[in-house]
């Protein structure tokens, strides 16, 4: 019985030191890596490679699984390292960031769906193996077009073509856009893009957002 009780306390005893051990990683990984993050007015953020303290004084973006924030005259720091680094320069004062530039096959009867993010301007360079149509949206008009898949004028901008080359302003104080690219035969396409995105925050409301 004395072996018994004694065998008990120790299991007892492994159980509250691997409860210790997990408690303590616990405590330092989230809580004390918290409370640095709190103290230097940052937010603490969880990606793949573990916590870690993701700045308050910057413009987060999330773009391909990325968080990226940008300081304004500064650097873009990329916080995700399972994401290749996203190609960026300057424009003026402001991030002009590479956000598409891999060749994409489009099957027949199929197209493109791209977001377009709000604050920013969109610059859309691309070279295509047939005629194409660059259509702008709201996110009303696209659902309309996708049930439908006819335009009748019901879009805010479009450029047909097999090299396009257009900016799109009207997101620099609205979220509520999107862009496809699709054939205007319906035939298999292979598109080669450039697409940029400036950072260029309106001071108002701006397009579809202004009303």
């Amino acid at each position: 019985m004395k072996k018994r009780h004694t065998l008990t306390n120790v299991l007892m005893a492994a159980l509250l030191i691997v409860i210790l051990v997990v408690i303590f990683y616990a405590f330092k990984t989230h809580i004390v890596l918290f409370n640095s993050c709190y103290f230097s007015n940052e937010t603490l953020a969880v990606n793949n490679s573990g916590p870690f303290c993701l700045p308050n004084n910057g413009v987060n973006i999330i773009i391909n699984k990325s968080i990226l924030s940008y300081y304004p005259n500064s650097t873009l720091a990329i916080h995700n390292q399972n994401v290749s680094a996203l190609p960026f320069s300057f424009l003026g004062n402001n991030a002009f960031i590479t956000v598409w530039n891999e060749p994409t096959v489009l099957g027949p009867d199929s197209y493109s769906f791209l977001t377009i993010p709000d604050t920013f301007k969109v610059h859309m360079v691309y070279n295509a193996s047939v005629s194409t149509d660059f259509i702008v949206m709201t996110n009303q008009q696209y659902v309309e077009w996708a049930n439908t898949k006819t335009l009748n004028n019901n879009y805010v901008a479009i450029d047909t073509g097999q090299n396009i080359s257009t900016w799109f302003n009207e997101s620099t104080g609205c979220a509520g856009y999107v862009a496809v690219i699709e054939s205007v035969s319906g035939s298999a396409v292979t598109i080669s893009p450039d697409e940029k995105i400036l950072y260029d925050p309106a001071n108002a409301p701006t397009g579809a957002c202004a009303g």
